[in-house]
């Protein structure tokens, strides 16, 4: 009676510990995906000084007219010329896009959709100071996770 007891007991434990186990690596899997690219992306700034990073996981998408996307909000500075990195995981199988724009305008991004070209970064000089928005998604609407730096580009 009792070893019956004892390995129900033992069972128990071991089924806790592996549930344990996975959440443990599925919170170290998405912590990695954003804080590691973003050391990555802090890489590639060169020398322009760092002022804040965006790091988003998107689903699959199913409609191209509306892929998934994250958007942020960012307050630029009139004169100040701003540089836009970006990078997606290495076990994504598609690339990141970053676009920039307000409510009226598209300022630019890293992904040209006349030839797919995508760019590492982008540059952008400011003139006017205001709320502009940054919008991450990816080209083919695979799932994945990217990472964007928003850094200052020294005159």
């Amino acid at each position: 009676m009792t070893m019956i007891k004892h390995s129900k007991n033992l069972l128990r434990i071991l089924g806790i510990i592996a549930i344990l186990s996975i959440i443990t690596n599925q919170s170290h899997l998405m912590a990695q995906c954003g804080m590691a690219l973003k050391e990555v992306v802090m890489q590639e700034i060169g020398d322009a000084t760092y002022l804040k990073d965006f790091r988003v996981t998107l689903e699959e998408g199913k409609n191209p007219k509306k892929p998934p996307a994250k958007e942020f909000s960012i307050l630029l500075n009139k004169g100040s010329h701003y540089r836009f990195n970006i990078k997606e995981d290495s076990t994504c199988n598609d690339y990141a896009v970053l676009k920039l724009y307000d409510f009226s305008r598209y300022y630019g991004g890293n992904y040209d959709p006349s030839d797919g070209s995508t760019y590492k970064y982008f540059e952008f000089t400011c003139t006017k100071t205001q709320v502009y928005y940054l919008s991450i998604s990816f080209v083919e609407l695979k799932p994945g996770c990217a990472a964007a730096i928003v850094s200052l580009v020294q005159k």
